[in-house]
């Protein structure tokens, strides 16, 4: 009976092998067809210009040259840009998340008229498509004379209806029991939302301001919109002024340029993506 056992064990152990292996294959080829064509830009950027498009479609370069990385520093307008979106993602993201912690603090912990209501009207906003209160929001930004300003880069995208939703389902999590000993001790509304649930609702705080940042870095068309000085003009869209006026040629220049402005965010991702991915698969363990 104990050898038919082993048979049996050594045979399930061989099916939970292969069938490990397979999947650990199909994500391996996953990440390298999503990983790719980063790869491919990075190399690509240490190229020269004669080796950006050959017949054999080299990954690695036979020169590897860094005067693509001199010229983009060289440009001061790309520069500026750099400080812009610094500026505009780091206002942005301290606006976005504050906007969340206080509207996910009052859908979680107080009571009011109205309030499942005004939940569902904001996370219906989730449900409409951005560029269709692109033409409002501009209209809204011009009469008001924001546009080419921090302030018309900023406040029009801060909407935090995904923070907003993300923070109340943790808050609801917290117990009670250590607002009501707040209360107790004298703590007002402001002392509890600093000091009870800001440090419990932290590694949400910092996943939703880690989406933010990448919302306000990568956002190309609404600066398009808001902005006609090239001084005012962030990251994304400074990366197309290393193309000709044909659309062609400098790919080597905008890999570069390209690389750099995806760098920031790379890093970062680096350094929070456990905080991440913990908090975005809690639903499910807890579910």
């Amino acid at each position: 009976m104990s050898s038919i056992n082993s048979a049996i064990n050594k045979k399930s152990r061989r099916q939970r092998l292969f069938s490990e292996s397979i999947l650990y294959l199909f994500l391996a080829l996953f990440a390298l067809v999503i990983t790719f064509p980063y790869i491919w830009m990075i190399f690509t950027s240490f190229k020269p210009s004669s080796e950006v498009f050959t017949a054999d479609m080299r990954l690695l370069p036979r020169e590897w040259v860094f005067t693509n990385y001199r010229e983009v520093f060289s440009q001061s307008i790309f520069m500026r840009s750099i400080l812009n979106s610094v500026i505009v993602t780091g206002l942005g993201v301290l606006l976005e998340v504050t906007i969340a912690f206080l509207g996910a603090f009052a859908f979680a912990k107080l009571d009011f008229y109205g309030k499942n209501l005004a939940f569902v009207i904001i996370l219906g906003t989730l449900m409409i498509p951005p560029q269709v209160l692109m033409l409002p929001s501009f209209l809204i930004v011009r009469d008001l004379g924001w546009l080419n300003s921090y302030q018309g880069l900023i406040i029009p995208r801060a909407g935090a209806a995904f923070g907003i939703f993300l923070l109340r389902q943790f808050m609801l999590t917290v117990p009670r029991d250590l607002d009501d000993a707040a209360q107790v001790d004298g703590a007002g509304i402001f002392r509890r939302m600093i000091s009870v649930y800001l440090p419990v609702c932290l590694p949400s705080v910092i996943t939703v301001a880690v989406f933010s940042m990448l919302g306000f870095w990568n956002d190309y068309y609404w600066p398009l919109v808001v902005t006609s000085d090239r001084r005012m003009r962030t990251v994304a869209l400074s990366i197309a002024q290393f193309k000709n006026l044909e659309g062609m040629g400098n790919w080597e220049i905008l890999m570069a340029a390209a690389f750099l402005a995806t760098l920031p965010m790379l890093i970062i991702f680096i350094f929070a993506r456990k905080t991440l991915i913990e908090n975005l698969t809690a639903g499910a363990i807890h579910g």
